[in-house]
C-alpha cells in the first residue's frame, strides 16, 4: 500500500443553455470529484475561479509538505 499523498483534484463540469427572455444564457454545474461538492453557475468565471483556487491550495499543501 502506499503512503504517497495524491497532488491532485478531480472536476466535473457540466454546461447547458436556457431560454431567457429572447436570449440563451448559460448555465452549469461544476463539482469536486473528491468532495462531491456541487456549485451551479451562470457565468464562466465562476469554475475557472474554483479551479484555480483548488490549483493554489494543493501548490501550497505541496510546499508546507515538502514534496515539490
Amino acid at each position: 500500500m502506499s503512503t504517497k499523498r495524491s497532488w491532485h483534484e478531480s472536476f466535473m463540469i457540466r454546461m447547458w443553455a436556457e431560454p431567457d427572455g429572447g436570449d440563451r444564457v448559460l448555465r452549469g454545474a461544476i463539482q469536486n470529484v473528491q468532495t462531491g461538492r456541487t456549485t451551479y453557475f451562470d457565468s464562466t468565471n465562476l469554475p475557472t475561479a474554483l479551479i484555480e483556487r483548488s490549483a493554489s491550495r494543493i501548490e501550497i499543501a505541496r510546499e508546507r509538505a515538502g514534496a515539490a
